[in-house]
């Protein structure tokens, strides 16, 4: 059930920004994979701007909706149920793992190892993370909408664990996640051999990276 919640919450981001920022970083030739592709919105955007483009998830709930998109839009490529701490088993130019993808794993090193495995030479990681303050922003919040569904939220964090509940057409979903100091991805990034950059981006909450192996 989370699946549907989560796509039909994530309908009103502006992909096309997110797009705008991410374009600098492609090559016309490029193939992307979308790590943690979700429901499918960002590798939609991709592939409406000509890119070759392929998704992954390691839920098939969510990959079922991403092919629903994909042909309703008449557009094709391939989706595979994948778990990012397993190898890859291809490469890529750019892999993307956008929208906390990251922040879903208690250790993340295998997830960057396998990454840097599956990147041609000059290849790019690009992905976000939550900034630590929002440990303390959200502990505790809650809140209860009816637009654009009727859905209950609420967070509770301990330590670096930060767990939501989704009460949605009576289910509840429990979903963890896990934010750590910047320095964490940094420096496994930097044990692996990766160049970087940080910023910030779209959304304040979250720190932005690109990694060239």
């Amino acid at each position: 059930m989370f699946a549907k919640a989560y796509d039909l919450l994530m309908a009103d981001v502006d992909y096309e920004k997110i797009y705008e920022w991410l374009k600098p970083h492609f090559k016309n030739t490029d193939l992307i994979i979308d790590a943690g592709c979700g429901s499918g919105y960002l590798l939609l955007e991709l592939l409406n701007h000509g890119h070759q483009a392929i998704g992954i998830d390691i839920d098939s709930s969510m990959l079922s909706i991403a092919l629903d998109k994909l042909r309703m839009n008449h557009l094709e490529t391939n989706l595979y149920e994948h778990d990012l701490r397993n190898p890859f088993g291809a490469e890529a130019d750019v892999i993307l793992a956008m929208f906390d993808v990251t922040n879903y794993f208690k250790g993340i090193k295998k997830v960057f190892k396998n990454i840097h495995q599956a990147l041609y030479d000059g290849g790019r990681f690009i992905f976000d993370v939550y900034k630590k303050e929002v440990l303390s922003e959200y502990s505790n919040y809650s809140e209860i909408e009816e637009e654009p569904i009727p859905y209950a939220w609420k967070i509770e964090t301990q330590g670096h664990l930060m767990t939501h509940y989704v009460e949605f057409e009576d289910e509840i979903d429990i979903v963890k996640q896990y934010v750590y100091d910047l320095d964490y991805y940094l420096d496994t990034l930097k044990e692996l051999g990766f160049n970087y950059t940080v910023s910030d981006g779209i959304d304040p909450r979250k720190h932005y990276i690109v990694a060239t192996k």
